[in-house]
């Protein structure tokens, strides 16, 4: 394994350690707001969370992105901390601007969204929620930037750990409700954001670069539509599902889609690692090569992560742990979804392997129009399929969509950037894949039979020459440390 791959995968590691954990907090969370809040006082804390993921692609705008795209072109050091504090300094800014408005509309906003002007003071707070997590946004990425990836998961787990402890005091010990939840979210906010920028306050100047303010703002700006298209798809399936069927069914379908975290743990640890990595490898033909590879190893390991969890998908929603399951009887229809979902996010993992085309050729106005064509493709198949399928029919929806976003960046991306993907190997590892169905299937889909069908997946990649015993010794010596020069 090259250098660049050994650091690019070990990068990854650490970021998905620390994925998973903050992403534990979700499994944590689920059934403590359950037990403790009423069914209307949990969808009001969904709404209000969908409200800030989508101002928070509204505060951060494709900044953080757009500093990372010209951080390693910055002339030197001294460079390089003008334009972080320029970046800095344009976040502060913009998100108090942003935060103000929302205080001066927080009651109507509250109307408008929540039904009711009883929860103003959610949205006060919500405002000042926002504006600490605009300001980490920047100095994340410098630590992403300056490879300090066990520094910056330390961080996320400290948000876990204030948020979960928050909530346990404010919504089950002192029973505030809905308030508990989000002034637990604003501490965790307050503590992370204090810690980031003390990590980076060396980098920081009172400097503000105004050449450079114009060059981020281009850069990032077409991601402010990307990322609303992008959030309206993880999410709008919700209000849809809720307006074609009923409360309940939104509930199945959004226990199975959080069985999905399993892939997304995978494809969100591997894009905190490969954005910084592919900007640093650069625009230059070598590099073409070593991101081919990358996108061979990355489907191998989705797809087999893929398989044996939809092989294994009844064992897993039914692990009970101190006689509490994964998730209750009542949902367990959910687990027909999943590996839907997951192969969902296989093509999210792919469309995140063809972006280095359009960040070197500085063409994230393609992004913008490539999520919004996929988010109408989801919203389409979604009215399209949920009167025939129900929940499946969501989920196909989301398959369609992440589909889509990965083939129309495909095609773009290799129009100014070719890159030749070895599209023999990915067709023999997915032939793999449908062995291990048909094995199992072959049993019965018993339990031995699963098990059979798992055994013949790996004996496939061997047998298929999709990996070597030459590759799987390089990979394990990814995880030894680099050997020192004697001489």
């Amino acid at each position: 394994v090259t250098p660049p791959l050994r650091q690019l995968t070990r990068q990854t590691l650490v970021y998905g350690a620390g994925n998973v954990l903050t992403r534990l907090v979700t499994f944590l969370l689920l059934p403590l707001f359950t037990n403790v809040l009423t069914p209307g006082e949990y969808g009001l804390a969904t709404l209000l969370y969908v409200f800030l993921g989508f101002m928070n692609i509204v505060y951060h705008y494709g900044l953080d992105t757009a500093f990372m795209r010209y951080y390693n072109e910055a002339d030197g050091p001294d460079a390089q901390r003008s334009l972080f504090s320029t970046a800095l300094w344009l976040s502060l800014g913009t998100s108090c601007v942003l935060s103000f408005l929302i205080l001066s509309g927080s009651s109507g906003l509250s109307s408008l969204l929540l039904g009711g002007g009883q929860y103003t003071h959610l949205f006060k707070l919500a405002a000042g929620i926002l504006l600490l997590d605009a300001i980490s946004h920047v100095p994340f990425a410098l630590l992403r930037l300056e490879g300090r990836a066990t520094l910056f998961v330390s961080i996320k787990l400290m948000n876990v750990i204030t948020t979960l402890g928050m909530n346990i005091y404010l919504v089950v010990m002192k029973g505030m409700g809905l308030d508990g939840i989000f002034l637990s979210v604003a501490a965790a906010s307050a503590v992370t954001t204090f810690s980031v920028l003390s990590a980076t306050a060396g980098s920081l100047q009172f400097a503000f670069n105004s050449s450079s303010v114009s060059s981020l703002l281009k850069f990032g700006l077409p991601f402010l539509p990307a990322g609303l298209a992008s959030i309206a798809m993880e999410s709008i399936d919700r209000y849809i599902l809720a307006s074609l069927t009923d409360a309940a069914t939104v509930g199945i379908y959004t226990a199975g889609y959080k069985l999905g975290i399993f892939m997304l743990l995978i494809t969100t640890a591997f894009q905190y690692a490969w954005q910084p990595f592919f900007l640093k490898a650069g625009n230059n033909p070598e590099s073409k090569t070593l991101f081919a590879r990358v996108f061979s190893y990355f489907m191998v390991i989705a797809l087999f992560v893929w398989t044996v969890i939809t092989l294994f998908i009844s064992e897993i929603v039914r692990l009970n742990v101190a006689g509490v399951s994964l998730i209750g009887p009542a949902f367990v229809e959910a687990q027909s979804i999943v590996p839907i979902i997951l192969m969902a996010y296989v093509f999210q993992g792919a469309y995140l392997n063809f972006l280095p085309g359009i960040y070197f050729e500085e063409k994230t106005k393609y992004i913008a129009v490539i999520t919004g064509l996929s988010a109408a493709v989801n919203i389409g198949v979604n009215f399209a399929l949920i009167p025939i399928y129900g929940i499946a029919g969501a989920a196909y929806a989301t398959l369609a969509g992440h589909g889509t976003m990965a083939v129309t960046t495909y095609f773009t991306s290799k129009k100014l950037f070719p890159v030749l993907y070895d599209w023999f190997k990915l067709l023999r590892t997915v032939t793999a894949v449908v062995i291990a169905l048909g094995t199992a299937h072959f049993f019965d889909y018993t339990l031995l039979g699963r098990i059979a069908g798992a055994s013949a997946f790996t004996g496939a990649l061997f047998m298929l020459k999709v990996i070597t015993p030459g590759e799987v010794s390089k990979i394990i010596s990814v995880f030894q440390p680099p050997s020192k020069d004697t001489n």
